[in-house]
């Protein structure tokens, strides 16, 4: 059932849009602030929207200078805008592409988007404007930009630590000695965790005592004050260097024992600063930065240790300082430990290359060892027996006895030869600084005493040979020569070395028993290191042998040259 009720009297609608009552009331109740402002820019009508924004009331508003709105700095120049406005009145946004601001009765700015609309009533043109507060979408984007700009900042941070990473590796792969893998890695640790110092110490021989390894940014006057305990530089009994670099010694670290070393990261806080502790690291009430006596406290009011644990043994420790208070996030402790794992592997690489020189020099002993027993010392053994027995032999038949003292020169020329050689061996560099023709004659010397067998040495030329070449020659004609005194039971031994401005031949040819070579493996009798050695150089190595016949090894190389003189040469060498 439809219910009819009495209503009020009503105007038209037509009427009432065009009472002057309910445009104001339409305007009072937009949602949006709106201004009107006359040719002389006073105001003449603003709605509570626009009043209540800028803490006015209606009436306040009124017959006032819309610049009273705007801050002060912008006034006299909108006065101008205005007045080009009235000579070209159009509707158009306020200050596009402009940051717009406006003000409050109490005198705070906020952003505003004004548009500007001119209207005639009658003679009279008047500009209404719409305003808008855009206070909170400011907020937001100025949050969004903030959010971009650390997201951007933490991109590029993460994009610093793997690149710092990145580089330390690279240097742990390295052939750099500990000392500079070291001192690059605390400026590493500095530069990605923000410190303003760092440090590496090493645990001393005394309760209490570390060594510094390597330090960054430590104050030079700091140091001094610390005792010593090796001079900078110097190696421990490990094999590594205990000093640090130009801006450090070796002082003791005060800031824990190793018995209260921690096993992981740790700092230590007290109120709303990390503070440096020293002795056992425990917590004291009511201490404050600088108060205890470590002069580095001085200095840094917050560091964060790293221990150095190398086969579940702590070595020491990476320290991390920092003049101001301040906290550390649980990403910059979990990089502090990637910097002390590699701190660690450094450390422990460089132990491990020395165990292997230490292995290298104790197996290049044992061989010499062996070389002057299976040579030297047997040689001079034969010598002993003979020398011993000619007295005898002279007075019971003179021409025997001439013939022993001349096996016995040999022998003794022949001892003196290996000693030489052995000597060279022991120098490398000597190799490089003897003429080559020289080495061949006292390794030929020295073969000769050893094996009693006769070797024809003929030298063709003098052209001197690059080094790697000459090191090369000699250590194939030494194996060769080693092989044919072991394994030949040769009767004569001719070696034949060419020298030209085209290259050089070393041929060493003996009339032993020789050998199948199909049958012998590379790794007897030295073949794949003489093959090796050629094939550094660039030569060709060419073996050949049958059994009752002998064996020839020859290797020929090349200088660079022209085709015609290789060929030359080659054929030259193939002649001998």
């Amino acid at each position: 059932m439809t219910q009819y009720h009495d209503l009020p009297y009503r105007l038209p609608l037509a009427e009432s849009l065009n009472s002057t009552e309910v445009l104001q009331s339409i305007l009072d109740a937009a949602p949006i602030a709106i201004v009107m402002v006359d040719q002389q820019g006073n105001i003449v009508y603003a709605n509570e929207k626009l009043a209540h924004m800028f803490g006015y009331s209606q009436q306040e508003l009124l017959q006032q200078p819309i610049e009273l709105l705007m801050p002060e700095r912008f006034r006299q120049d909108h006065r101008a805008h205005r007045a080009d406005f009235a000579l070209h009145p159009r509707v158009r946004p306020m200050g596009s592409g402009m940051d717009l601001a406006a003000r409050r009765k109490d005198g705070t700015e906020f952003p505003i988007e004004a548009g500007l609309s001119p209207i005639q009533v009658g003679d009279e043109m008047l500009v209404v404007g719409s305003i808008t507060d855009v206070s909170r979408r400011k907020q937001i984007e100025e949050m969004l930009e903030q959010r971009v700009e650390e997201r951007t900042r933490e991109l590029e941070r993460r994009r610093q630590v793997a690149d710092g990473l990145r580089d330390i590796l690279a240097i742990l792969n390295s052939n750099r000695t500990l000392r500079e893998t070291l001192d690059y890695i605390v400026g590493q640790a500095c530069r990605l965790l923000h410190a303003d110092a760092s440090a590496i110490y090493q645990l001393g021989d005394e309760e209490g005592m570390f060594i510094v390894q390597a330090a960054y940014g430590l104050p030079p006057e700091l140091l001094p004050e610390l005792p010593h305990t090796q001079p900078a530089g110097q190696a421990n009994p490990d094999g590594f260097p205990t000093g640090s670099g130009p801006t450090a010694s070796t002082p003791r670290a005060p800031h824990t024992s190793p018995q209260s070393l921690p096993s992981r990261p740790r700092v230590t806080r007290q109120a709303d600063f990390v503070q440096i502790r020293a002795g056992d690291g425990a917590e004291e009430p009511g201490t404050q930065p600088g108060d205890a006596q470590d002069p580095l406290e001085n200095h840094y009011q917050a560091v964060l240790t790293v221990p150095l644990i190398i086969k579940e043994d702590i070595y020491g420790s990476l320290m991390l300082y920092y003049r101001e208070p301040r906290k550390f996030s649980v990403e910059e402790i979990e990089l502090a430990t990637t910097m002390g794992d590699q701190t660690a592997l450094a450390i422990e690489n460089a132990r491990l290359r020395t165990q292997v020189e230490h292995s290298a020099v104790a197996a290049e002993r044992n061989r010499i060892a062996r070389d002057l027993h299976d040579s030297v010392t047997q040689t001079l053994f034969s010598a002993s027996l003979i020398a011993e027995v000619l007295p005898k032999l002279w007075a019971h038949n003179p021409e025997d006895g001439r013939r022993r003292l001349e096996e016995l020169r040999q022998l003794t020329r022949g001892a003196l030869a290996e000693m030489r050689t052995l000597l060279l061996e022991l120098r490398p560099a000597t190799l490089i600084e003897v003429d080559l023709g020289e080495l061949l004659r006292q390794l030929t010397e020295a073969i000769t005493g050893r094996a009693r067998v006769p070797i024809d040495l003929t030298l063709e030329g003098d052209h001197p040979l690059p080094p790697d070449v000459k090191v090369a020659f000699y250590h194939i004609a030494q194996e060769a020569l080693n092989n044919v005194a072991k394994h030949a039971r040769a009767q004569h031994v001719t070696v034949h070395l060419v020298r030209q401005p085209e290259g050089a031949c070393l041929t060493v040819t003996d009339d032993g028993r020789g050998f199948v070579l199909d049958a012998v493996t590379p790794e007897h009798l030295g073949l794949t290191i003489m093959h090796e050695r050629a094939d550094a150089i660039g030569a060709r190595l060419e073996i050949t042998s049958r059994r009752g016949q002998g064996t020839q090894v020859q290797v020929t190389w090349h200088a660079p040259a022209t085709d015609e003189a290789e060929q030359a040469e080659e054929n030259r060498c193939s002649s001998v």
